[in-house]
């Protein structure tokens, strides 16, 4: 349980920092967040995806069911952050500058995101260690990534993530007509608030050129 879990327990609702309790308020207030989140957010999570062990025995399945289970909750902290205009958390949850540049943009044009869960959560995740040449592919692509392993995830298609602008109209950021493999560089971080969580510094796609190929065949 977070730190939250008491002093926010009467929010239900997405609801403004200056109408929730005042030690609630004062827990989220560092956050730089102006909405506080209902209490109850990361309770429900998706089923969970496929897991494949492929660390040759370093990590035991128990342990990454755990860590899969903190980037599922990472996920609904993301989907929760972009959807009511809370871009403070993002640096939490992992490098934002990694984070697609189309939704970078609605995002400093406080438009909210909608993210499906096919965007969202894998069917399927295989956790590879990450050797010196799968470095280099980081290296590559300007990313500086010190973490042990990556979780390499099937998502399905098509699948769609789209902005709401100031008119209402309903704006296509990305668009994902069939089933892809992306990875992630990330380690496991423990949040005062938003509880257990796997942090990304390091993001990849398997349409990449040079993308390890081991990665790619999970």
């Amino acid at each position: 349980p977070s730190a939250a879990t008491g002093a926010c327990a009467s929010v239900m609702t997405t609801t403004p920092i200056d109408q929730v309790p005042a030690a609630c308020a004062a827990l989220w207030a560092p956050y730089g967040v102006t909405k506080v989140p209902p209490a109850n957010l990361t309770d429900a999570t998706p089923p969970p995806p496929q897991l494949v062990n492929a660390t040759q025995g370093a990590v035991s399945d128990s342990e990454l069911s755990q860590w899969i289970l903190a980037s599922t909750r990472d996920s609904l902290w993301y989907r929760w952050a972009e959807a009511n205009d809370q871009a403070t958390v993002l640096p939490r949850l992992g490098q934002i500058a990694l984070d697609p540049s189309a939704e970078l943009q609605a995002i400093s044009a406080h438009e909210p995101i909608s993210q499906p869960d096919c965007a969202l959560f894998p069917t399927k995740v295989a956790v590879f260690p990450i050797t010196a040449h799968e470095q280099s592919f980081f290296a590559g692509h300007g990313q500086t990534v010190a973490d042990a392993y990556v979780f390499v995830g099937n998502y399905p298609g098509p699948c769609k993530v789209t902005a709401t602008d100031a008119s209402g109209q309903t704006i296509t950021l990305a668009l994902y007509p069939t089933a892809g493999i992306t990875f992630f560089a990330s380690h496991p971080v423990a949040d005062p608030l938003l509880g257990p969580l796997l942090f990304y510094d390091g993001a990849g796609s398997c349409s990449e050129a040079g993308a390890p190929s081991l990665w790619c065949r999970s």
